[in-house]
């Protein structure tokens, strides 16, 4: 038993220590109104995981890590817990029985030569649910899908805009325009931000996604996404986003992307299911506090990553790229999840001696390296420009280059040579061109604390991480 019809869970990976309890039960329901397991259902599994969690930390014996799967199928929601240390856990495991809910479902069985395999499962029929508890759930979560609709927000929706944010994310949101009323709408009224919102059958405001676009950019992103937490697991986000891709059509965009976290996977599937595959990993983009309040951060003690989605707009696209050989077949798998047909063009030598490059390092320790022309001293201008964004504080580093350049297999060589690796691509990112990406971290990161969606992330994932350890043999 596992994984979902759709051949999907949601995963958390954690310490065996007691204090994570409030996370994983936050993990849990939050996975489980994603997966469409009606709100009372996902509030009982999740304490009864919660309540099974707190039991186990109590015969642990150092501080082994655990894996903590949800899935979601035929009317019933299953959560797992996989352990290392059958000796240590093998008394606990046969009296869980006795010590949780007695309706709940609990089932566990040997994994392997050293471990435990714990299923916590609860079966659900949404429509009789709350009779069967003779308890009503949330207000809002009585609602049906029917009595909420998508719209335009209009000036008077700023505020409360701004709590939806506040009460999901606290003031830890990066972006902080949408905490003021006045600066978010003047973005609208700029064209700067395309927003559409949820409502809720009074008519509140309970969602909100935007189209984020630079002044002439044939690309916007997709973000600034949030849904109050008792009204999740209706595929409102999926709706909204249909929503954005009909008006960035009508304004002639070419694409649209997005950039999901990696401390959960809810935004990943939202993408998923919109067509937008993966196309770069941004490893140690923002600092470790940029997570919602409602789900705690599962990989504390490190730098936040993203993922890169897109999905063009238009059909029937082709483009010449001159790619280095380690990174020829990534790209060209990533292009064609994109639909876009590739020729590979021969590489040659730097057309010009002197390179074109800018530096920039964001608020939050981002630095980002751009060859707008790459030139015979290509290495020459990376190390300085490196040097340039160490001291303005980069924690971590992104490097741009364009795929079409004839210099890019010398600054590929160049960089790796310099600890930067792999990272992905961004179509028409760059006036309607599309980059190369690669990085450069300088803290310690654990590529395998991410939480990923889809085995196309995770393969690229996996990709990243063995150029990473490449590039750092090589240094």
């Amino acid at each position: 038993m596992g994984k979902s019809n759709s051949d999907h869970f949601a995963e958390l990976r954690l310490s065996m220590e007691a204090e994570g309890g409030e996370l994983l039960r936050a993990f849990v329901r939050e996975a489980s109104l994603v997966e469409g397991v009606p709100p009372m259902t996902a509030s009982l599994i999740a304490a009864d995981v919660a309540q099974t969690w707190q039991i186990l930390c109590g015969s642990r014996t150092n501080a082994e890590r655990a894996a903590v799967l949800l899935s979601s199928s035929k009317g019933e929601a299953r959560a797992r817990i996989l352990l290392n240390g059958h000796s240590r856990f093998s008394a606990v495991v046969g009296s869980l029985s006795a010590q949780v809910r007695r309706d709940a479902g609990l089932s566990y069985r040997e994994r392997g030569v050293d471990g435990w395999e714990i299923t916590i499962h609860r079966g659900f029929e949404p429509s009789r649910e709350a009779a069967e508890h003779n308890e009503e759930p949330i207000a809002e979560a009585a609602e049906t899908t029917e009595t909420v609709r998508i719209d335009v927000p209009q000036q008077s929706d700023s505020a409360a805009i701004a709590r939806c944010f506040l009460a999901v994310y606290g003031h830890n949101y990066v972006h902080r325009e949408v905490f003021s009323p006045h600066r978010y709408w003047r973005k609208v009224e700029s064209g700067e931000l395309i927003p559409v919102v949820t409502r809720d059958a009074r008519g509140e405001v309970i969602g909100h996604v935007a189209l984020e676009r630079e002044p002439g950019a044939a690309i916007a992103e997709r973000g600034e996404a949030v849904v109050l937490p008792s009204y999740r697991g209706r595929h409102l986000l999926e709706r909204m986003t249909e929503r954005l891709t009909d008006e960035a059509t009508k304004l002639g965009l070419v694409g649209i992307y997005a950039e999901p976290v990696t401390t959960h996977t809810f935004s990943q599937r939202n993408d998923e299911r919109a067509g937008m595959p993966t196309c770069a990993i941004l490893l140690g983009a923002a600092p470790e506090t940029s997570h919602s309040k409602d789900l705690p951060v599962p990989t504390a003690g490190q730098r936040q990553s993203f993922l890169l989605t897109f999905r063009f707009l238009a059909t029937a696209r082709a483009c010449e790229i001159v790619a280095p050989v380690a990174y020829r077949d990534v790209m060209t798998t990533t292009y064609g999840r994109l639909g876009v047909g590739v020729s590979l063009r021969e590489s040659g030598t730097p057309t010009e001696t002197r390179s074109m490059t800018s530096v920039m390092v964001n608020p939050w320790g981002y630095g980002r390296i751009r060859f707008e022309m790459i030139g015979s001293n290509a290495s020459i201008e990376l190390s300085q420009a490196m040097s340039d964004v160490s001291s303005l504080g980069a924690r971590a580093v992104q490097l741009s280059a364009h795929v079409d350049d004839p210099g890019l297999p010398l600054l590929v060589e160049s960089a790796r040579r310099q600890g930067f690796f792999y990272c992905g691509l961004t179509p028409a990112f760059s006036e309607g061109r599309d980059l190369l990406l690669m990085q450069h971290v300088s803290e310690p990161l654990d590529i395998n604390e991410l939480q990923l969606f889809t085995e196309q992330t995770k393969e690229l994932a996996a990709f990243i991480e063995r150029d990473r350890q490449l590039a750092q043999s090589q240094r």
